[in-house]
């Protein structure tokens, strides 16, 4: 029997994202070492090939200033036009799948937060705002099949909301607030990570190992398709996953190098840009995919971009490059995923995820927090606790174990924790490695 193609639209989703003509030009010169004034009619110059450049570099500087790589939205305004587009149901349905159904996306919301320095990309700062924002788009627009998914920006040493970072070691309370806050707040809880600016490191693959069961972020591609002059992404600089799998095999990570298979319990998919100046999605990675699955096995083929550019420009190339293949491998089923489905139908059978089903009990006694697993196994070594102070503050903090056997815990309130009578709300969650979800929020 043949297999399946899940494909799987991940959006990095960041909100709007301003970028002025000298930063354009900044890269340019980084990257390729033209250095001119900036202006728009060096723009022109540089996109007709108006000046001396060996055709090697042309083929790196092309990607730099394609009209659509340097047209970035600046503003609300502009997403939620494109977005009132690409989520009707016409837009959607304009081609479907196997089952007759039409276009779906995984939004990987992040909260700009954390920034104390400048701000020039003009990011829209803070808590949930995001969020809500797509949390109400999916609502206005009836669009129950979408999800929202995690996604985070470490922050830099210098704190600027436009220097990009990949330590989650030291971003750990920016991390944990944006968590509490949806947990608490929106009863919510992360499930699918795609990695910010494409990167795993050893502390964010173990932060994931504690929580978050899919991790669609690798970006392997054969070593001949690496970018060779773009310095911005030599040595791994962002995206390292040279030596990782690029067969769109899924893997469980080492704990000693997140690109090879190993022992950690996380499931990791590999994701192509679309229209991007790297690592993009072409008509041979498709017809890979669609092989394997004639071969009889199911296979996640995940797609990435950014909501700040023209998405429905960028899906319109990749339905061309999709069309064909789908004609040639007509005999071969194709859906168009959600990711957590995806991962849930190629890794397990359904009476696997069903029968160990996370089930939780939280109940508060005199002034412990008391958590029993009734069922199942939480992903991590413990489920997540987030408090809410009357005061309006958010905390994170560990379990104690009362007996590791029947994974039963325990937190207490008191004068060395937050006093009970100072807290307001208490959110209790966990994921399983089947991709169930148990999540809790008790009022005090």
């Amino acid at each position: 029997m043949n297999g399946k193609v899940y494909i799987c639209h991940h959006i990095d989703t960041e909100g709007p994202l301003y970028e002025s003509i000298e930063e354009l030009f900044k890269r340019v010169n980084f990257i390729t070492g033209i250095d001119l004034e900036p202006t728009k009619e060096n723009i022109a110059r540089l996109q007709n090939r108006e000046i001396e450049i060996s055709e090697e570099l042309w083929k790196e500087l092309k990607l730099i200033v394609d009209p659509h790589t340097i047209n970035f939205l600046g503003e609300w305004q502009q997403i939620d036009t494109i977005l009132d587009h690409i989520m009707s149901p016409s837009y959607r349905d304009e081609l479907v799948d196997s089952e007759g159904k039409g276009w779906l996306y995984n939004w990987h919301v992040m909260d700009h937060v954390g920034f104390a320095g400048a701000n020039p990309r003009r990011r829209d700062l803070g808590y949930l705002k995001i969020f809500e924002y797509y949390q109400n788009k999916i609502k206005e627009t009836n669009s129950e099949r979408d999800e929202i998914h995690w996604h985070f920006h470490p922050i830099s040493f210098t704190k600027d909301a436009h220097i990009p970072a990949t330590s989650y070691e030291n971003s750990m309370y920016e991390l944990h607030q944006i968590i509490s806050r949806r947990l608490i707040e929106k009863e919510w809880f992360p499930i699918v990570n795609r990695a910010g600016f494409h990167t795993v490191r050893f502390d964010s693959s173990h932060f994931l190992e504690q929580w978050i069961p899919f991790d669609p972020s690798n970006q392997a591609v054969k070593e001949e398709f690496q970018p060779k002059l773009q310095r911005d992404l030599t040595n791994g600089r962002f995206g390292d996953w040279r030596g990782a799998p690029y067969d769109w095999s899924i893997y469980q990570p080492d704990h000693r190098d997140w690109r090879k298979a190993g022992a950690m319990n996380r499931y990791v998919a590999r994701v192509l840009n679309m229209s991007s100046r790297h690592r993009n999605i072409t008509h041979d990675e498709l017809v890979t995919a669609f092989k394997k699955a004639r071969n009889g096995e199911n296979v996640y083929v995940g797609i990435t971009n950014h909501d700040w550019r023209d998405m429905k420009k960028e899906i319109d190339d990749f339905r061309t490059l999709l069309a064909p293949v789908v004609e040639e491998f007509s005999d071969v089923t194709f859906l168009f995923s959600e990711s957590k489905r995806a991962f849930q139908e190629i890794l397990f059978s359904p009476q696997e995820i069903g029968q160990n089903a996370i089930r939780m009990d939280s109940k508060l006694e005199g002034r412990h927090l008391v958590v029993s697993i009734e069922n199942g196994k939480t992903f991590g070594p413990q489920p997540y606790l987030a408090i809410k102070t009357k005061d309006g503050e958010y905390y994170h903090d560990n379990f104690d174990y009362m007996d590791h056997s029947s994974q039963k815990f325990n937190y207490t309130f008191d004068d060395y924790t937050i006093p009970l009578n100072n807290i307001e709300k208490i959110g209790v969650a966990s994921n399983d490695k089947f991709g169930n979800q148990v999540v809790h929020v008790i009022s005090i």
